[in-house]
């Protein structure tokens, strides 16, 4: 089960419902952007804070690398710390680098002074938002009151000690399976989580039980005096097969913006 989008998460920080515990990342780059990101989208992160961002997409490469070369080399120091060994590791490391496209690694190899691109804000932007997230919480507590439509039934929600858990069902429509004729059709889950008071929700973690049911951890727990969460649905993906001859066994998206509706328990 796919993430939620960065962007949508960088929305509900700014909305978050009272009582959300955050974690303080213990990066001073990463601190710096948690706070640019209270005002600026992740789209232009690069722009506003083009140093802290080349370091951090650096720093990730660096890691990336580090797991790569476990493979190769076995259990060893971290391969930033041997980069500069000798030339035969180097060009390995250069080699490896742009073959998988990162850029600021391959740059920081020649020499070159790093550069912050839009693409490496954007990932700088999801490793900000990663640090901030609490664990997910997966305690059960009470159920609500659900109601959903004939595509996405809400099964119920399940509040635990800092947060709760919404479980929906999800039977893709019959009438998606008609016209561009997918196949292996799947729910991306739930989009984004609000209430009537206006606050928003983090959504931690979502994955299928294996039954046609996604289960959502979200955060905090529902705001005091709130009486209604809206989920909004982010759609559904499957495997494409006659829209085109050149189009078969590609994915293809449908979007089924349903809302639902959960009433709380007094």
């Amino acid at each position: 089960m796919g993430s939620v989008p960065v962007e949508n998460t960088v929305r509900a920080l700014r909305r978050l419902a009272p009582g959300a515990s955050l974690r303080t990342p213990r990066d001073a780059d990463v601190r710096m952007l948690a706070r640019a990101l209270r005002k600026v989208e992740p789209g232009t992160l690069a722009r506003c804070c083009p140093a802290e961002v080349a370091r951090v997409a650096l720093a990730d490469q660096v890691r990336a690398l580090d797991r790569a070369s476990t493979g190769f080399f076995g259990a060893g120091p971290p391969e930033a710390a041997r980069l500069c060994a000798g030339p035969g590791l180097r060009a390995a490391a250069l080699a490896w680098a742009e073959a998988v496209g990162h850029r600021a690694l391959s740059d920081f190899l020649r020499g070159v002074p790093p550069v912050a691109s839009a693409d490496d804000g954007r990932r700088a932007a999801e490793l900000t938002v990663a640090a901030l997230l609490p664990r997910a919480d997966r305690l059960p507590g009470e159920v609500g009151s659900p109601r959903g439509g004939a595509i996405l039934e809400v099964r119920g929600i399940r509040v635990g000690p800092s947060g709760f858990r919404v479980d929906v069902d999800a039977d893709p429509p019959v009438e998606l399976t008609a016209g561009p004729t997918l196949r292996a059709l799947w729910w991306n889950g739930l989009d984004r989580v609000t209430d009537d008071l206006g606050y928003e929700y983090l959504i931690l973690a979502k994955d299928p039980a294996g039954t046609g049911t996604v289960r959502h951890w979200c955060h905090p727990r529902p705001a005091w005096g709130a009486r209604v969460l809206r989920l909004e649905s982010a759609g559904y993906r499957g495997e494409r097969l006659r829209l085109s001859p050149a189009g078969a066994g590609t994915s293809a998206e449908v979007l089924v913006k349903a809302q639902l509706t959960v009433r709380l328990e007094a």
